[in-house]
């Protein structure tokens, strides 16, 4: 009987890195695919963060007379002040002239001994939480029950709030601070509308909950700082040059502002492609940037990064569509009230 010897036959180099390619490429599917859904999970968990945030809103509202808690986390320096114009006369006082911060409705207790100087600090320090008295002292606290809804898991820092509330709610002028009605009021009277109308202390002030903004991700480390510091808000003026919008009230004024703010404040960048914000009537939105210049000119590198008040140059079809991510957020802020802006940036 023959015996035959077997025939064995080894991969060749080729092969062999034909497999390993094969088998990278499937790991890096799987590794994208991973990251993806880690980043739509987060995502969910941010926005579901900011419902309850709103409804928390809603519930305060209901049990006092229809009032909102401020934006402010802690009280303004100026309490009281009357606008006189061409709109006429309106005297505001905010907190009926009381000064003590513990007598005023803000959603957190950002101040007092402890708290850097009577200013807002809210860091987590070695992940020891020592000055969570900020929320848990805050109007809004016994309304949403846990400090873990105060902070955003795409939030990289360690502070312990994540998000804002819009300053354009909840105040009797705009973040309840005198000096930006005070600027803005002449523009806004040419428009017909008066500073009687930016008050929104009440549910019943807000023309349209489904499309007004309620609370924001943000990140205040663009001006050095390691916490949120009052409510989030942006010049609502047009821009210089900007187009006046069909049935405007004086188009001859529309785009006269001088010394525009454009961005005062802008949204939390941990993930352009998903800023997470919340509505009056409790329903969330994610938007993604259109000009992903944004992001570095704001906060850098190049360079330091401008900061706050940010005023983007103007739209053009050779740097993009400088206004539209602006202009998203601004017709968001107050709608039935701050007249909607005509695009400058056509594709």
């Amino acid at each position: 009987m023959k015996h035959h010897a077997l025939s064995i036959r080894a991969f060749t180099v080729t092969e062999l890195l034909i497999v390993v390619a094969i088998i990278g490429f499937l790991l890096a599917l799987v590794l994208v695919g991973f990251q993806k859904a880690r980043t739509l999970s987060r995502v969910t968990s941010c926005l579901s963060n900011q419902r309850q945030i709103s409804l928390a809103q809603a519930a305060y509202a209901a049990d006092n007379g229809g009032a909102y808690v401020s934006p402010r986390t802690a009280l303004p320096g100026t309490l009281s002040t009357t606008y006189t114009n061409a709109c006429g006369s309106f005297p505001i006082t905010i907190n009926k002239g009381n000064t003590t911060n513990a007598s005023y409705h803000s959603w957190t207790a950002s101040y007092g001994a402890g708290l850097v100087g009577g200013t807002e600090f809210e860091f987590n320090l070695n992940g020891t939480n020592p000055l969570a008295k900020a929320l848990s002292g805050g109007r809004l606290y016994p309304y949403m029950g846990s400090f873990a809804l105060y902070r955003s898991p795409l939030d990289p820092s360690q502070r312990i709030r994540s998000y804002a509330l819009s300053a354009f709610v909840g105040v009797t002028t705009p973040a309840d601070l005198i000096n930006f009605g005070t600027s803005w009021q002449t523009w806004f009277c040419s428009q017909g509308i008066t500073p009687r109308e930016w008050i929104t202390t009440h549910a019943k002030h807000i023309r349209v909950p489904s499309q007004t903004l309620m609370s924001i991700v943000e990140s205040d480390g663009t001006s050095g700082l390691n916490y949120n510091e009052q409510g989030w808000m942006l010049d609502p003026r047009p821009p210089i040059g900007t187009p006046a919008p069909a049935g405007a009230v004086n188009p001859a004024a529309w785009g006269t502002t001088a010394g525009w703010d454009g961005w005062i404040d802008t949204p939390a960048f941990w993930e352009p492609k998903h800023i997470t914000y919340s509505y009056v009537d409790g329903s969330t939105e994610t938007y993604a940037l259109q000009n992903s210049n944004l992001v570095s000119l704001v906060e850098g590198p190049p360079g330091g990064g401008w900061g706050p008040f940010f005023p983007q140059p103007a739209d053009n079809l050779a740097q993009g569509p400088w206004r539209r991510d602006w202009m998203h957020f601004r017709d968001r802020l107050l709608p039935g009230v701050f007249p909607p802006m005509v695009p400058r940036y056509q594709q």
